[in-house]
């Protein structure tokens, strides 16, 4: 049975093999994405409208908050949804001519795949410089050069607009960034895009330091009352993340730091994904905390307008698809009434 299964796969890698300078020079119609940061992945190839039917199965589809590739491709629906730990030969067996993954799958699946002739296409999009280099590689493959350029210039146009409300601040907030984990907080690395996200809008993370590893780490309350900052922001994926703030508010010991004196425990908005993360609505998170921390100076920053634009630009929401798909689904201290 083994035998008959490798056969199996190495013929239909042979078939890849044989038309690869063919699918060098075409671009990919049957597209494939998988691994745990799959559904982030997806929501930046579905930035390219040609991906709707170019996308064969995604692996996973939400990350607790809801599918939103369901509202992005009216033919999800009947896709097959892969396991986030699929095998090698799951993924060949749906004779992908290219695969999508971060790199972080190119030691795994990835290169299990690449060493069976299957093209892959890795991508990192954990920061905004990786998110401009990223945007135009996938122009290049879909053939959407074009497109790219737009979204690339969208995002820079972002972060020039944070920059320019920042820059003008007399003082730099101090910042604590924290994920609700039950009864305890996290932080985050400080390469990830949650730090970056709080420096480009003129903070200063308190945390950056106390976390060396590659993951969220866990920090106790002495920790937190001993930075002792000017703003907390507050992050929950799985749930409404209001739950998770009005539970600190409401803790007297949160209540005699400085962000609690000041009311200035904030959640991080949410729709579908949290706009904190490196999704593509972390320019939405963006210019979200650049009002969060210096409101005097973003007074004329409509965060509901920039949400439409965001979802126009991205996804082709008008404001009638977003007032029924994205407003309904708004948490967190998001500003858009």
């Amino acid at each position: 049975m083994k035998l008959s299964r490798t056969r199996s796969i190495l013929a239909a890698a042979l078939i890849l093999l044989g038309s690869a300078a063919a699918v060098a020079q075409t671009p990919p119609s049957r597209i494939i994405m998988g691994g745990r940061a799959a559904v982030l992945v997806a929501d930046a190839v579905y930035a390219f409208p040609s991906a709707k039917s170019r996308v064969i199965t995604v692996g996973g589809g939400d990350q607790g908050l809801g599918t939103f590739l369901r509202e992005l491709d009216p033919s999800y629906p009947s896709k097959p949804v892969l396991d986030r730990n699929a095998s090698a030969e799951v993924y060949v067996s749906y004779r992908p001519d290219l695969a999508i993954f971060k790199s972080s799958l190119k030691r795994g699946v990835g290169g299990a795949l690449e060493s069976l002739g299957i093209r892959v296409h890795y991508l990192d999009l954990e920061t905004p410089e990786d998110y401009y280099r990223d945007l135009e590689s996938l122009g290049r493959i879909l053939g959407e050069e074009a497109r790219a350029a737009e979204l690339v210039g969208y995002y820079k146009g972002v972060v020039e607009t944070a920059a320019r409300i920042a820059s003008g601040a007399p003082r730099k907030p101090r910042v604590l960034t924290v994920q609700a984990a039950g009864d305890a907080w996290e932080v985050p690395p400080a390469s990830w895009m949650q730090t970056r996200i709080v420096e480009m809008a003129g903070g200063v993370p308190v945390w950056v330091g106390a976390n060396p590893g590659d993951g969220w780490a866990r920090v106790d309350l002495e920790q937190v009352a001993a930075w002792n900052p000017d703003v907390i922001l507050v992050i929950d994926y799985r749930r409404g993340v209001d739950e998770a703030v009005t539970r600190m508010r409401a803790d007297p010991r949160f209540a005699l730091l400085a962000a609690g004196k000041a009311g200035r425990i904030r959640g991080f908005p949410q729709d579908f994904f949290s706009w904190d993360q490196p999704d593509t609505r972390w320019a939405l998170g963006l210019l979200w905390a650049v009002k969060t921390l210096h409101p005097d100076r973003a007074e004329t920053l409509s965060l509901e307008a920039e949400a439409r634009r965001f979802y126009r630009l991205l996804y082709g929401f008008d404001d009638t698809a977003f007032d029924r798909v994205v407003r309904p689904r708004l948490t967190g201290d998001h500003g858009i009434r």
